[in-house]
């Protein structure tokens, strides 16, 4: 069975990006799967495994490759600021070792640079054969690179993984370089929120950006909830 994943530390998402996440997925696929979330507490109604001690951040993601954790033969993650818009079949069927998606950011033509970049916003593994990205993982490194995508990025080799948007075209957009203000069209399944404005800021105010004003966006709710 598949394991879908999401983590939430400290306080910077509310406990109600988890419940909308699970309940997203559920809605939007029809294969058998669990929900879990990594934590550094018990949240109430949802499949818990508690964090440990010593990493902030994104970097906990990285608790998720634990073997110690019995994830089954397939796991699924999405980053909390993540809004699922159409069905999942496909995901859940991607049967490789690992892949995560390319830095949403490579859409954009000034930032060429982001082509071929591993990120880690929606990933998808087998458990039983990418455990060494735990094991293999020195803690010092934390204060060398800039996050776990960074960290997954220079380890792993380019040729022993996938990027969702190569593999699977047109299913994964940004928020805000792909689809703001529009509605996302019928192929998009998933749509990235990163940085500002989050999935509840794009719903209720007015967002400045180096790059841009965004103004609410009424259609966001028809998914989040």
């Amino acid at each position: 069975m598949t394991t879908v994943c999401c983590v939430h530390w400290g306080t910077k998402f509310p406990i109600e990006y988890v419940y909308n996440l699970k309940s997203a997925v559920e809605r939007n696929t029809t294969k058998e799967h669990n929900f879990v979330v990594f934590s550094d507490r018990k949240i109430k109604d949802v499949e818990t495994k508690i964090l440990l001690p010593g990493y902030e951040g994104w970097w906990n993601k990285l608790q998720m490759f634990n073997p110690i954790n019995r994830l089954g033969r397939r796991a699924i993650y999405f980053d909390l600021d993540t809004l699922i818009t159409g069905n999942l079949d496909w995901l859940f069927e991607y049967d490789g070792n690992m892949m995560g998606i390319e830095d949403v950011g490579a859409v954009n033509a000034h930032q060429p640079h982001l082509k071929n970049v591993f990120q880690s916003g929606v990933m998808s593994w087998n458990p039983l054969m990418m455990g060494h990205i735990w094991t293999r993982f020195n803690p010092a490194q934390m204060g060398h690179v800039r996050g776990d995508g960074e960290y997954m990025h220079s380890y792993l080799n380019p040729l022993q993984r996938d990027l969702l948007q190569h593999k699977y075209p047109n299913k994964l957009k940004s928020y805000k370089y792909q689809v703001y203000p529009n509605k996302p069209d019928k192929k998009t399944a998933i749509v990235c929120f990163h940085g500002r404005p989050s999935i509840i800021e794009a719903q209720r105010t007015s967002i400045t950006t180096p790059m841009a004003t965004y103004k609410p966006q009424n259609w966001i709710a028809e998914y989040w909830r």
